[in-house]
C-alpha cells in the first residue's frame, strides 16, 4: 500500500496553490445549481396544483380578498421566484467561499451535495410531474454527489487550512517585512545608497574653502594700502589675521 501524496509545502508568504479536487468540485456544483433551478422551473404545474390544495384547506371564515390574492398566479409566481433567487444566491456564495478555502464552507456544500443526492433517490420513487424533471434532477444528483465526494478528500482539507493560515499571517508592503527601513543602518537599507537630500529643494551648499593663517584670502591686487578707503581697513585686518 502506498503512502497518501500530500502537496508540495508552499513558501511562506505566497497564496497556497488550489488544488484540482476544489476546483472540479466547484464546477460540478455550477451544474448542480443549474440542473436544479431548471428542474425547479418546470414544476410550476405541479407547484401550483399543490398551492391550491393549500388554499382549500384554509377556514372558512377567510376573507374574501385574501383567498382572492392567493388565487391569483402572479402570488405563486413572485413567492416561487423569490425562493428560488434567494437559494440560487445562497448556494452561490457557499461555493465561492469554498473555492476561495474557507473550511465551514467545505463542510456545508458537502453536506449540502449529500442532501440533493439522497433528495433525488427518494423522488425516483414518487411521483412527479412532468416526467422530464427527472432528467436534470438526476443530472444534479450525480454531479453533487462527486461534488461531496471531491470536496471531502484530503487535498480539499489540507488547502482549505493553508488558507486559513495564510489569511492569518499579517501582510506586509512589497519587499519589506517587520522592522523593514528604508534609513541608513536600517534591515531595509543597501549598501552603497545614498538617502535623498530634501532639505532645500534638494539643492546642496557649495563647498567651503578652508581658511589657513599661513594662506590668507586673496585679495584685489589693484587695491593698495593707499587706495584703499578707511571703511574697509577693518575688514583686510580680519582676513589678514
Amino acid at each position: 500500500m502506498t503512502a497518501p501524496i500530500h502537496p508540495a509545502p508552499t513558501d511562506p508568504g505566497t497564496r497556497p496553490e488550489r488544488p484540482d479536487a476544489i476546483s472540479i468540485a466547484t464546477e460540478l456544483w455550477a451544474v448542480v445549481i443549474l440542473g436544479q433551478l431548471v428542474a425547479y422551473i418546470g414544476q410550476y404545474p405541479w407547484l401550483r396544483d399543490a398551492w391550491d390544495r393549500q388554499i382549500r384547506t384554509l377556514p372558512a371564515d377567510t376573507p374574501a380578498e385574501q383567498v382572492e390574492m392567493l388565487n391569483s398566479s402572479g402570488t405563486l409566481i413572485v413567492v416561487l421566484a423569490i425562493f428560488g433567487v434567494a437559494l440560487t444566491a445562497v448556494s452561490t456564495f457557499l461555493v465561492l467561499m469554498t473555492r476561495s478555502g474557507y473550511n465551514w464552507a467545505r463542510i456545508v456544500v458537502a453536506a449540502m451535495g449529500v442532501f440533493i443526492t439522497v433528495n433525488v433517490v427518494f423522488t425516483l420513487f414518487g411521483d412527479i410531474e412532468p416526467q422530464w424533471v427527472m432528467i436534470p434532477m438526476i443530472i444534479s444528483g450525480v454531479a453533487a454527489l462527486g461534488g461531496s465526494v471531491l470536496l471531502l478528500r484530503r487535498e480539499s482539507e489540507q488547502y482549505c487550512r493553508d488558507m486559513t493560515a495564510h489569511r492569518r499571517r499579517p501582510q506586509y508592503p512589497s519587499g519589506g517585512g517587520p522592522g523593514a527601513s528604508s534609513w541608513p543602518g536600517g534591515p531595509g537599507h543597501q549598501q552603497g545608497q545614498t538617502p535623498p537630500w530634501t532639505y532645500g529643494g534638494g539643492q546642496h551648499n557649495p563647498p567651503q574653502h578652508s581658511q589657513h593663517p599661513h594662506h590668507p584670502h586673496p585679495h584685489n591686487p589693484a587695491q593698495s594700502s593707499g587706495d584703499r578707503p578707511p571703511s574697509n581697513e577693518g575688514n583686510d585686518n580680519r582676513g589678514e589675521s
